[in-house]
Parts: structure tokens; C-alpha cells; sequence
């Protein structure tokens, strides 16, 4: 197995060897130092389906690295740094790169407990002054000249610059590879059993939140290499999402018998396929892949969406 960047770090070996004695449990604990830092390479891939055809086929990929440059009994901040796809994200002309060079890379700072779950963002409002600032500059730019295309540009850009105003919003998009990063630790597992449980997602047609049923088991440990294979699968809650249906064809005025057989070829499925090949000491993912499939056939409307996030770590080359 090639070696992680820095994974070979001065710990308490006897801690190590407790962490261990319990060969039904994995405990995802962040066993982090100053100074260790850690290159991933992130592709995010969007495709999309209507009425059959595909209308949307997109692959994004950059370098990021997380770095730890503070640690305490109780907290570790990190740096998570990356490169800002203005091209692809934004659409920006190459020849314009140039003007927007100020913006080609972000840093996130934020703090984690000493477990190594996400307590909060740092420098929230610097990255939010950082991204507004850019969304002003591409109406500006992007739309020199024309009035028209400047006013369309505040349009579609007024969202992003909302969302990144206020603190949660800032973590809830900056965070987002970060959030799947960190999704285990903290948490000791059971192995010999899968975890089921229920969460809730937002419901796309307004209202309360869908339900859906959630698992997670392990496909392999290997206690040697404290290595493992994590997997998590999410599906709608079938009885919830019926209702949802029910209630959108309420709101179309159809009667009960049209109900009846629209009901019988609408489908409303989202289903989530996440792998974590983790090292649970010290703590660092191998290769994370998540996979959020989305199916909607209700009434005339027939849509496909398919999104994936990979996360895998940089080795050196020896």
C-alpha cells in the first residue's frame, strides 16, 4: 500500500493499541498534528436527463489541500484551500481571466472539535466579501457595455451573493466536499451490524421535508492498516413520498380518478451511494465517492439528474 503524505506521525503508541482492542468497533477519531497537510484531488460530475435525452453532461476538477495549523486539547483549525473554477463554475471568457486573477483560489479556515467533526467556519466573513466581491466584478466585467446583459447577470447572480451573506450560508457551500470529508469521525461504528437510521431532505415542492431511510455498514476493515470500507445508502421513505405526489396533484385539481392513474406511472425517487475508503487512524480519507441519483416522472414532467463528488488523496511519488 503506497504511503500517505506525512501519515507517519510521533503518536502515543499505547493509545493507539486501546483504540484497537475492540475488533467489532471502528472509532473514526482525528489523530491530526500542526504542520500536517494533506493534497486531494476533487471532481464533481452533473449530468441531467428529460424526456429521455441527456441535456446536461459536466465534469469539474481541482487540487485541494487541508492543512493543520493550530491543535489543542479540544479543537484543531484547519485550512482547506482550493482552486476556484471561475471557467467552468461561472463561465468566464479565458481572456478575461486575467481581470478575475484575485479570486483564483479560496481558503477556508475552520475548527473542528478534538474528535474531528466541523464546529464552524473561522473566516466566514472574509469569504464572503471575497465571493461577493467577485459576483460584482463578473456583472461589471462580463457585462461592459451592455445593459441589458449586466441587468440578466445581477439576475442570476443575486442568489449566490445571498447565499454567501450570512454565515450558513457560507458554510453550506464552501463546506460541501468538507462535509463528506469529515462525515465519520466522531463517531465510533459497530461493525457486525448495519446503522439504520432516518433524516430528511427538502421537499422540492415546497412544504414540509421529505423523509427518507438511511444505512451504513462496512464492507471490509482491516485492522492492520487501519483501513476501512464505509458505506452509506439513502432512499426516499416510499409512504412520504406517495403523499408528496398525492399533494402535487391535489394542487393540479385532478380528480380522484385521474389521481388514481397518475399515480400509477409517477415515480419520485432519490437515492444516495456513498463510499468511504478511510483511514480511521489517523484519520484521512483514501477515496471518497458520493452519488445522489434523482428520478422525476410526474405528470408531463420527466427528468434524470445524477451528481457525483470524488474525493481522493494525493500520494507521493516515491
Amino acid at each position: 500500500m503506497k504511503r500517505i503524505i506525512n501519515l507517519i506521525i510521533l503518536l502515543s503508541i499505547s493509545t493507539h493499541l486501546l483504540s484497537q482492542i475492540d475488533s467489532t468497533k471502528v472509532p473514526f477519531v482525528s489523530y491530526w498534528s500542526i504542520g500536517d497537510s494533506y493534497d486531494f484531488k476533487i471532481s464533481k460530475i452533473r449530468q441531467q436527463w428529460k424526456e429521455g435525452k441527456q441535456t446536461k453532461d459536466e465534469k469539474q476538477e481541482y487540487i485541494a489541500n487541508f492543512t493543520v495549523i493550530d491543535s489543542t486539547e479540544s479543537s484543531y483549525t484547519i485550512i482547506w484551500s482550493y482552486e476556484n473554477d471561475l471557467i467552468n463554475s461561472y463561465d468566464i471568457p479565458e481572456n478575461l481571466m486575467d481581470r478575475f486573477s484575485k479570486y483564483e483560489t479560496v481558503a477556508i479556515k475552520y475548527k473542528t472539535s478534538e474528535v474531528g467533526d466541523i464546529i464552524e467556519v473561522i473566516n466566514w466573513k472574509e469569504v464572503s466579501d471575497i465571493m461577493i466581491s467577485m459576483f460584482d466584478d463578473m456583472i461589471e466585467i462580463l457585462g461592459e457595455n451592455d445593459e441589458v446583459k449586466k441587468e440578466a447577470l445581477r439576475s442570476a447572480l443575486d442568489p449566490f451573493k445571498q447565499a454567501y451573506s450570512s454565515k450558513d450560508g457560507v458554510e453550506q457551500l464552501a463546506l460541501k466536499e468538507l462535509q463528506y470529508f469529515h462525515f465519520p469521525l466522531g463517531v465510533e461504528f459497530d461493525i457486525t451490524e448495519p446503522l439504520f437510521y432516518e433524516e430528511e431532505l427538502p421537499n422540492m415542492f415546497g412544504g414540509k421535508p421529505i423523509k427518507a431511510k438511511s444505512k451504513i455498514y462496512f464492507e471490509n476493515v482491516d485492522f492492520e492498516n487501519d483501513f476501512c470500507v464505509l458505506k452509506q445508502e439513502m432512499n426516499l421513505d416510499p409512504k412520504d413520498t406517495k403523499q408528496i405526489i398525492q399533494q402535487v396533484f391535489k394542487q393540479m385539481n385532478l380528480n380522484d380518478k385521474e389521481m388514481k392513474n397518475a399515480l400509477k406511472t409517477s415515480v419520485l425517487e432519490i437515492n444516495d451511494r456513498n463510499i468511504y475508503e478511510y483511514y480511521f487512524y489517523p484519520g484521512v480519507p483514501h477515496r471518497i465517492e458520493t452519488k445522489r441519483e434523482s428520478v422525476i416522472n410526474i405528470d408531463k414532467e420527466k427528468a434524470r439528474r445524477i451528481d457525483k463528488i470524488i474525493i481522493e488523496l494525493i500520494y507521493d511519488e516515491e
